[in-house]
């Protein structure tokens, strides 16, 4: 089972479950069993994930201790990253089959992987990598800070490196494109365009995509003008 595709993990979804591009939303993960989950986290997912309470040590998928490690080191709200692990049950993208749980089942899984991963001493799991680092000296120094923060405030879990759909858009080739919002306005991703977005996530929705579930977690003002030019010029440098 593979919960996160390329480079997965930022925690950016909240009370609402966004869909991945149009396949329309999730709902609310309510409930769960933690007993249980852990039982078909083994089963179903154990052979693709680290997962160190779990006993599992898959390499197909990330480590989910290291992928969570640095969103509950910032206090992400343990409802916030049950919500992103059940989203992500419901619309995978491949190789990890979707809805490879449903239910009340999918809803123990995640909240069995929210109350354990990253936590205690499996803080140290391997966070997630990213693919073709920018080079350092001048604006790409900029764009590795802006790579840091991708990973460390939790930017992955929904906006790829790859071009695949997520709970948000990509970041491959978003810079310079034209983007259809929400309210039929067509704009393009420049650096206002961009630095907007972070800096107040509800202000311009891309078409497709929820209100309010990155400004859940990001709220506007939470991230500075200097972290957001930095995650602005990372963004720039994925072609």
């Amino acid at each position: 089972m593979r919960f996160f595709a390329a480079g997965l993990l930022l925690l950016g979804v909240a009370a609402l479950a966004a869909g991945c591009g149009g396949t329309g939303q999730t709902g609310v993960a309510k409930g769960g069993d933690v007993g249980q989950g852990k039982k078909l986290f083994v089963a179903k997912c154990g052979s693709c994930h680290r997962l160190a309470d779990a006993g599992t040590s898959g390499t197909i998928g990330p480590d989910l201790d290291g992928a969570f490690a640095g969103p509950r080191a910032q206090h992400f709200k343990l409802n916030t990253i049950k919500q992103v692990v059940y989203d992500q049950i419901y619309h995978a993208i491949a190789p990890m089959p979707r809805k490879l749980v449903t239910g009340a089942d999918a809803a123990s899984v995640a909240a069995y992987v929210a109350s354990v991963a990253g936590a205690g001493a499996a803080s140290q799991g391997a966070p997630p990598t990213l693919a073709n680092p920018p080079a350092g000296g001048g604006g790409g120094s900029l764009a590795a800070m802006g790579a840091k923060l991708y990973e460390s405030l939790g930017c992955s879990s929904c906006h790829t490196l790859t071009g695949a759909k997520s709970v948000g858009p990509t970041y491959k080739g978003l810079y310079g494109s034209k983007v259809q919002l929400s309210n039929g306005q067509t704009v393009t991703a420049d650096d206002a365009y961009l630095l907007e977005s972070i800096l107040d996530p509800d202000k311009q929705i891309v078409k497709g995509y929820p209100k309010g579930i990155m400004s859940a977690s990001v709220p506007p003002g939470s991230v500075s003008e200097a972290k957001a030019k930095a995650l602005v010029a990372f963004i720039k440098s994925k072609k």
